[in-house]
């Protein structure tokens, strides 16, 4: 009896973990907002055992099958999602919006980012002067933490940091640190490294630049890259004070191969005149500003303005990526494979394979730098290029562009 009880007991909990593993997929697989055109009859498919309930606690229809709705005015809604009828899911924000035009771009632009304080890459061991090993911030601050005052006295340089770290005399400092969200106050004694020079054994960065490419432009505002700008130390997504954006232009190009991804070579105008944009926001879907110089943009790109496309005008097949890697604005054809409406990675939606043979021999398929390549599918900007898989440079990711946007 009591081996029947621990097998009765063993099938119990694999039953529960096995339901509990199917709930946080389909919680995962359901959007957390889906967009529609006001006035527009909407179709979704999630094929999921679940059911819609509307703000009121009425139900709706089943997840099952392909479902559709219209919105009569533009606002935000809310759904109740309840798996198999009554566990509930998730809430879905239903957005309803007029139409909405953008102009698709492609072009290289070179990026400019000052961080909201100054950023902690490392802490590192230093030699005092009496030939002793120290580490005076080891422990006191962590990679990714944000300095933004010495002695209550705010700072945005890291000149501004060293300064005060060598003129402390080795007197006990008092650092104002971000941590994760989060203010902070440490503090921590730089060391004598020779006669009155000191040291805080920290490497720290104030800013940083890059390449990327422009993805499109609306209402004055752009969109970029389809991913966040991270650290190249750290790997952290960069907190950002401030940015510019500039002119920028292809040199060459290494094409992509299994193992390696390839990159597109390019020179950019870190001058006055090659300014055309600031960078408000840095995010996991990209960056975001206003272009401040619409004419000399609109001039390589085009003035084309196409409809913008939500997820559910998104479907496999045939699509193409704007992109002038080869020297000029060009089309290329590409197909998306897969697309994934929900899911924990926003800038992974779509799953895409290049295949013009041109954009094949010319790159090899997608490479760095040609991340934020605005995606056209039915004569709509649906997404973006995101990331390349490094075993295979024709696969790659993108972005919906309602997630960028």
């Amino acid at each position: 009896m009591k081996k029947q009880w621990i097998h009765f007991l063993i099938i119990s909990m694999l039953i529960l973990a096995g339901g509990a593993g199917w709930y946080e997929y389909y919680k995962i697989v359901v959007p957390e907002e889906l967009t529609v055109r006001s006035g527009n009859r909407e179709q979704f498919d999630l094929s999921i055992p679940a059911l819609i309930y509307e703000e009121d606690g009425k139900q709706w229809c089943s997840l099952l099958q392909p479902f559709s709705m219209t919105a009569d005015r533009t606002g935000t809604y809310e759904m109740q999602v309840r798996l198999w009828g009554f566990i509930p899911l998730k809430t879905i924000q239903v957005v309803s919006v007029t139409e909405h035009y953008a102009v698709p771009c492609g072009c290289p632009v070179g990026i400019y980012m000052k961080t909201d304080g100054i950023l902690v890459l490392d802490t590192v061991t230093l030699i005092d002067s009496a030939g002793n090993e120290v580490a005076p911030t080891k422990g006191i601050l962590q990679q990714g933490d944000y300095i933004t005052a010495v002695d209550d006295t705010r700072i945005t340089e890291k000149e501004e940091f060293v300064y005060a770290v060598e003129h402390s005399e080795g007197q006990k400092l008092v650092l104002t640190v971000r941590r994760k969200g989060e203010e902070i106050r440490v503090a921590f004694t730089p060391a004598e490294v020779t006669r009155g020079i000191y040291k805080a054994g920290v490497w720290v960065r104030d800013d940083m630049q890059g390449i990327g490419t422009l993805t499109y432009i609306s209402d004055g505002r752009y969109g970029a890259l389809g991913h966040g700008v991270n650290d190249a130390d750290t790997g952290l997504l960069v907190e950002a004070s401030e940015g510019e954006l500039h002119k920028a232009k292809v040199l060459g190009i290494e094409k992509g191969d299994v193992g390696n991804p390839g990159s597109v070579m390019g020179s950019v105008d870190y001058s006055d005149d090659g300014l055309i944009g600031s960078i408000d926001h840095n995010s996991e879907c990209g960056i975001t500003g206003q272009i401040t110089d619409l004419e000399e943009v609109l001039a390589e790109v085009g003035e084309e303005v196409l409809p913008i496309g939500y997820k559910q005008d998104v479907h496999t097949g045939k699509a193409g990526i704007w992109s002038n890697v080869s020297g000029e604005m060009k089309e290329y054809e590409i197909e998306i494979t897969e697309v994934h409406m929900g899911g924990a990675n926003s800038t992974k939606g779509l799953e895409l394979i290049v295949t013009d043979p041109e954009l094949i021999g010319l790159t090899g398929g997608i490479i760095q730098g040609m991340s934020g390549s605005p995606i056209i599918q039915d004569g709509r900007i649906i997404g973006a290029v995101t990331h390349v898989f490094v075993k295979d440079p024709t696969r790659g990711y993108g972005i919906f562009l309602e997630e960028m946007m």
